[in-house]
């Protein structure tokens, strides 16, 4: 999905609102997708944001669904597969909004460039837990 927006807030769950101002920044997003997990071992994966600016300018973009600590896709009967978005491939710093379970990513953008922030995904190990398809739906907010 591909969104223009100008200088403000930014939120959706992967869809995007514009708040009107001066700059524009073109915003499209690839989610993070598991295919078939395994759930007795580890499973990794990456989506990415893309940001593009007509105006300098430095970007916070923060994802929600760690508010109480614990991203979970929702599936069978209410089955929760426990998961994890990071902002780097260590898998070490946690990408939230800063609110609970992890941080903004901040980065500048140059007039007319284009930023990448790939999103690294785990999910990790969790036998017992039934199969079926699991979803989770984010939201990404953007603040420049």
């Amino acid at each position: 999905m591909c969104t223009r927006l100008r200088r403000g807030l930014l939120a959706a769950g992967f869809g995007l609102l514009a708040v009107p101002a001066h700059a524009a920044c073109t915003v499209d997003a690839r989610p993070v997708s598991f295919g078939a997990v395994d759930v007795a071992r580890v499973t990794f994966s990456t989506g990415r944001i893309d940001v593009v600016c007509d105006e300098a300018a430095t970007v916070s973009v923060a994802l929600s669904g760690s508010g109480n600590g614990q991203r979970a896709m929702i599936g069978p009967g209410g089955s929760r597969l426990v998961y994890e978005l990071f902002t780097d491939a260590t898998y070490r710093r946690v990408w939230g909004d800063g609110q609970g379970n992890g941080v903004p990513v901040q980065t500048s953008i140059a007039a007319g460039g284009r930023q990448r922030l790939t999103v690294y995904g785990v999910v990790p190990a969790q036998p017992g837990v039934p199969a079926g398809q699991y979803a989770a739906q984010l939201v990404i907010s953007i603040t420049f």
